[in-house]
């Protein structure tokens, strides 16, 4: 990894506490609608969490003719009930630290893009660009890495993804991103299932300390080797 120059944030369950409220009016679709039991539907939500709820379906319910009606429930609940989801309350020091640290910020988000604009409106001075899912040639992976290397001029190398999901951390792994897990939805033993040398902080406010030490690291081994040959008497006055 690189000098970062870019923090990319998900947005629910990593900078929004909304993954267990997903999670539970999601079981109460696929019970009412699949007849699964509501504790099978809420761990099948947060196995598949990550993608568009349309995509959890099909991974779920492989092209099932109710899978576009039931995301079209989901996705409606969820706009009557975005002023429910807020930041959580570290957040905005976590981004004045950043921003004191000459760093830019942005959110990648599989919710959908009016959603994600609506709930990041509180923070608008402070993140750089809110990317959410607009289609299926624009979402959260490899659509919104390659705008966000276009549009921040910088390679991936030098961003950093923080996530909370095992798909998030796939997702880097595929897109050749640096990626930091906070492990509030599953445990660091399950990031690392997914990717032995994963990294991670818990609680979120550490992601700063976290990026300055990286930084540190970084200029350390970026100090020139001292030359052997060199002497530090040659040249001073040793007569006395």
């Amino acid at each position: 990894m690189d000098k970062v120059k870019l923090v990319v944030f998900d947005l629910d369950g990593t900078l929004v506490d909304t993954m267990g409220g997903f999670a539970n009016h999601a079981a109460i679709l696929m019970e009412q609608h699949y007849g699964l039991l509501l504790e099978t539907g809420y761990s099948q939500y947060m196995k598949t969490s990550g993608l568009p709820f349309k995509q959890q379906l099909e991974v779920l319910f492989p092209r099932n003719h109710k899978n576009a009606y039931v995301a079209h429930q989901f996705e409606e609940w969820k706009v009557e009930n975005l002023d429910d989801a807020s930041f959580r309350p570290e957040v905005e020091d976590i981004f004045d630290r950043l921003r004191d640290l000459g760093l830019q910020i942005a959110i990648s988000s599989n919710n959908l893009q009016q959603n994600v604009d609506h709930v990041a409106r509180q923070f608008l001075s402070q993140i750089d660009t809110v990317l959410g899912f607009r289609d299926d040639k624009f979402h959260k992976g490899e659509p919104h890495f390659q705008w966000l290397e276009t549009h921040h001029n910088v390679d991936r190398s030098e961003m950093i993804f923080v996530g909370d999901s095992l798909n998030d951390c796939r997702i880097a792994l595929d897109c050749e991103v640096p990626f930091l897990a906070f492990p509030t939805t599953f445990s660091i033993e399950q990031f690392l299932d997914v990717d032995p040398k994963v990294d991670h902080v818990d609680p979120i406010t550490g992601i700063v300390d976290w990026i300055e030490e990286s930084q540190v690291q970084i200029q350390t081994t970026e100090l020139p080797m001292a030359d052997s040959s060199f002497s530090p008497w040659i040249g001073r006055n040793t007569s006395a």
